[in-house]
């Protein structure tokens, strides 16, 4: 080996000495405006070059092994002909025997046994083919049916040999109504012209008739009721421009105009109870109403009746019909005047007969 100076002299024996490592190049001047490169580790500016980090990519989980495919289904014959497929494998549950013709199309023999069975049914159990039907394809039981058949034999009894309102007899025959309560309601219907929950303040309405009302502390007025409603009503009086605003419990009585003198003429007072000042009230513990069982036999008997008002006035005459709030009076004369039961005094509870 030699050097710049050389060759290089060594004893016997002594290792030659490993070769120098190339020097390395002078580093290259960065340029103007050039950040300095940073080593691993290096701090910023201190011409170290540094590695960006690792990223935090996503770990990637394995997917699960692709199912295995069923394969192709074998052609069965049986499913063609509504049978259903054919027997499930060995260890699979076994439902119950499904009715006939239930969720699938029935085929001709299966149309034919449940045609039988049908038949069969219903003259055991006397009981329509229909609904025989309906029992064998799980749509009904037979104990509904029979129960069926039995409220609408008891409606038509009702209707056909009792006359209770068909109605009525619907709600009898279901045990939502006792039948004499039908029966007594019934009798109400046929005799009283309007609905038994309508008063003569708005069938006055429906009719668009003049009318004369006895209003508490008035007296009797005529005019016309233009809108009326549960509570209230406007009323325009003869001769009024614009209609004015009543309250129901504020009449007594209610006529056609053409009864309106013999319905004022009719009326008197009681001055034992006049002198009690009672006007009308809006508390319904006050009020009475007859029965209606009394108010029926009054009209079967066809007795004179009075009815008393809280204001003492009295109106005397028989009791033609009934509903909910009021009850219409065939006077004397041949007049009818219809008198609100919220109207009535204490006294007027049973209905006292004149002497």
């Amino acid at each position: 080996m030699t050097t710049d100076k050389g060759p290089i002299l060594r004893k016997r024996g002594q290792p030659a000495p490993e070769p120098a490592a190339p020097s390395a190049p002078p580093p290259t001047p960065p340029a103007e405006g050039s950040r300095p490169a940073q080593r691993p580790g290096g701090r910023p500016g201190s011409g170290r070059s540094v590695e960006p980090p690792p990223r935090n990519e996503p770990r990637r989980e394995s997917s699960p092994p692709p199912a295995a495919s069923p394969g192709r289904r074998l052609y069965d014959p049986r499913a063609e002909r509504g049978s259903g497929p054919g027997p499930a494998p060995s260890g699979a549950p076994r439902s119950g025997r499904r009715p006939l013709g239930s969720g699938r199309p029935l085929a001709r023999d299966e149309k034919s046994e449940l045609k039988t069975e049908a038949q069969k049914l219903a003259k055991e159990k006397g009981i329509p083919l229909v609904h025989a039907y309906r029992i064998l394809k799980g749509q009904t039981t037979l104990n509904d049916v029979l129960k069926g058949m039995m409220r609408k034999e008891r409606f038509e009894q009702l209707v056909a040999r009792e006359g209770v309102d068909r109605e009525l007899a619907g709600q009898v025959a279901s045990g939502h109504l006792p039948k004499s309560r039908a029966v007594l309601l019934t009798r109400m219907r046929t005799l009283r012209k309007q609905k038994l929950h309508v008063d003569g303040i708005k069938a006055a309405e429906a009719e668009k008739k003049r009318v004369g009302l006895d209003i508490f502390g008035r007296g009797w007025v005529l005019g016309r009721v233009r809108v009326a409603r549960p509570y209230d009503f406007d009323f325009l009086a003869d001769g009024a421009e614009k209609a004015e605003k009543l309250f129901k419990h504020d009449v007594k009585a209610i006529c056609v105009a053409e009864d309106f003198d013999s319905a004022k003429a009719a009326c008197s007072s009681e001055p034992s109870i006049q002198s009690q000042g009672l006007a009308s009230t809006e508390d319904r513990s006050q009020r009475v109403r007859p029965s209606d069982d009394l108010m029926l036999k009054l009209i079967d008997e066809e007795k004179i009746t009075r009815f008393t008002m809280r204001d003492g006035e009295v109106i005397v005459g028989m009791l033609r019909s009934f509903g909910r709030w009021d009850a219409e009076i065939l006077l004397k004369t041949g007049e009818t005047i219809t008198i609100f039961f919220h109207g009535l005094h204490a006294s007027a509870a049973n209905l006292d007969q004149p002497s």
